[in-house]
């Protein structure tokens, strides 16, 4: 078998599995364990944050170990720290242990994806590069739909939560044998840069934007879009926190909730496919408005009712319109402020969404105090329905104010003329 077949193959399996042992399924793990363990819902949504905080915190590491290890030995030493955070887990007695063991598996999962696998196929793969990376994502959204189903086969049939970290660990340290067989480098990482700048060298942009970055961070558009990108992260964060366990609540045990992650999964994937088509006939700023709005009748929904069925079909509405709203979002951010700097305000917009993490905290301390989600839910419906009147009324595209050739610095950088 060829060997960029074997690097395509090892790489997805790693997204797939970092997607379904992590964020997709964690809720699900922790409604069980908080049952037994007695612990507070503020701390284990504390420690859900804790793994996406981690996951971001570590996105600066796999470039440096790329560079001084490779991206082969950076991805086996993901999944053994991914296996050490999931053995951890399966041993604990104290919050405190899995505090460390989330954080863990924060790391782990950024050193297996997505930076190291889409600097290997984007070098492995020059010519048809988007179409595998888009292939590669396709399997990490595979991931989040049969992750929540797997967990709750494990801990369905058996119970046990700690078999299923057990589970996850000895299937990270198989991963990451595959790994250590199928990676390998097509081109020597030299630089870190050389790993930022991977996949995006067809994107199109050698023209010249006419805002700088500088400028573009100050526009109203740029901010009421970090906003709702923001909140959007926010709800869906802390969706994956709590749905298992507000489902549950509703009498019917957490099977049905893992079923509805599965199908949000499903919905948010086929939404941010479909969205990039329809942007090319429709203003991507009314599929942003829509799907905010979708969001939050679909948060209304979940937390007026008391049917299962319809908070599964709330769940699935919710995917839709998070998908909807996320990728029309980083699309106006292309259109409004050019393809020369649509990575950078990317990146600064994706550092605002880190405020996300406090949403587990807050729903897990609500329903400490009042003993469910509901109220929880109900903010995180108020705050979309926010984003979306905020959308409406204010959001446009910027003027255009173009850049002049004597506001370039020394380091290449346009910068406002005084």
């Amino acid at each position: 078998m060829p060997r960029s077949v074997l690097v395509l193959f090892a790489a997805s399996l790693g997204f797939f599995f970092v997607t379904a042992t992590t964020f997709t399924s964690l809720g699900y793990v922790l409604y069980t364990m908080v049952a037994q363990l007695g612990w507070s819902k503020a701390a284990a949504g504390l420690s859900f944050s804790l793994l996406g905080l981690a996951c971001g915190l570590a996105s600066p590491l796999p470039p440096l170990l790329m560079k001084s290890i490779g991206t082969r030995l950076t991805m086996f030493a993901g999944c053994l720290v991914l296996a050490a955070g999931f053995f951890i887990a399966s041993q604990i007695e104290h919050l405190t242990l899995f505090f460390v063991a989330t954080t863990l598996m924060g790391i782990g999962f950024s050193l297996i994806a997505p930076s190291p696998a889409v600097y290997l196929l984007a070098t492995w793969f020059p010519r048809t590069s988007a179409r595998m990376i888009g292939f590669y994502f396709m399997a990490g959204a595979a991931g989040g739909i049969a992750g929540p189903l797997i967990v709750g086969a494990i801990v369905g049939m058996t119970g046990d939560w700690r078999l299923h970290w057990l589970v996850m660990a000895v299937s990270a340290v198989a991963l990451g044998l595959i790994c250590l067989v199928c990676i390998r480098d097509a081109v020597k990482v030299e630089s870190v840069e050389q790993v930022k700048g991977a996949g995006h060298e067809q994107d199109a942009p050698a023209e010249k934007s006419l805002w700088t970055v500088r400028q573009a961070l100050r526009t109203p558009s740029f901010l009421i879009l970090a906003l709702v990108m923001t909140v959007v992260q926010t709800a869906v964060t802390s969706a994956h926190s709590i749905l298992v366990a507000h489902i549950a609540n509703l009498g019917e045990g957490a099977a049905p909730g893992a079923i509805a992650m599965s199908l949000l999964a499903f919905a948010g994937t086929g939404a941010k496919g479909l969205t990039g088509t329809l942007c090319e006939r429709i203003d991507p700023r009314r599929i942003l408005i829509a799907g905010l709005a979708l969001q939050a009748l679909a948060m209304a929904l979940l937390w007026s009712t008391s049917i299962v069925l319809v908070a599964t079909a709330a769940a699935t509405l919710f995917g839709l319109g998070w998908g909807m709203a996320w990728l029309s979002a980083h699309i106006l951010l292309l259109r409004y402020f050019g393809a020369g700097i649509a990575g950078d305000m990317t990146a600064m917009a994706t550092t605002a969404t880190t405020f996300a993490v406090l949403g587990p905290i807050l729903a897990g301390r609500i329903a400490d105090v009042t003993g469910g989600y509901s109220l929880a839910i109900l903010i995180f419906a108020l705050l979309l329905a926010a984003s979306t009147i905020v959308a409406v009324l204010f959001l446009r595209a910027p003027a255009a104010r173009p850049v002049k050739e004597a506001d370039v610095i020394a380091e290449g950088e346009l910068v406002p003329a005084e």
